[in-house]
């Protein structure tokens, strides 16, 4: 019986540490990047797995369900990108297995943002790690310095080979 309990108070500790936000660093976030903006969050948007839009402001991300929550952002500048074309506006998804509500995040983002630093993957400008992209905007050079840094060991094994 005590093996029980103990298996169940274990069980639930990790449940209850299944949707904190995850973190990472400037040097995993940069050196895995494929896009180094700036922008500004001019709205939210909720889509669900067949990609239509749902305005239901009680409607939950987290995990069983197949909605994202996207921030959608004004690219004010592009430090560095492997796109051909950076959009003017981009859709930035939340981490879908947080629980959000969509009527949180728009009440979040009421007012409008600040400028920051974003640091994107794929050619759909994805978060490298879910729901961490947001940087403070003077990181940018230091960023962009990890970033080259990154691409330079990679061309360095590459010619290894």
């Amino acid at each position: 019986m005590r093996y029980a309990v103990a298996l169940f108070i274990g069980l639930c500790s990790i449940a209850a540490f299944a949707t904190l936000p995850l973190q990472a660093t400037l040097e995993q976030l940069a050196s895995d990047s494929d896009h180094i903006l700036a922008g500004h969050v001019i709205g939210v948007d909720m889509v669900g797995a067949d990609g239509k839009e749902i305005s239901d402001e009680t409607a939950m991300t987290g995990p069983g369900r197949q909605t994202k929550i996207r921030l959608i952002i004004k690219v004010d500048k592009v430090f560095f990108s492997r796109a051909k074309a950076v959009p003017d506006t981009i859709r930035v998804p939340l981490d879908p297995m947080m629980h959000f509500s969509l009527g949180q995040i728009r009440e979040a983002h009421r007012e409008p943002s600040r400028t920051m630093l974003l640091i994107l993957k794929g050619g759909s400008f994805e978060p490298v790690v879910p729901g961490v992209f947001f940087r403070e905007l003077d990181e940018a050079q230091k960023a962009l310095d990890i970033r080259a840094r990154a691409q330079r060991s990679n061309d360095t094994m590459e010619s290894t080979r």
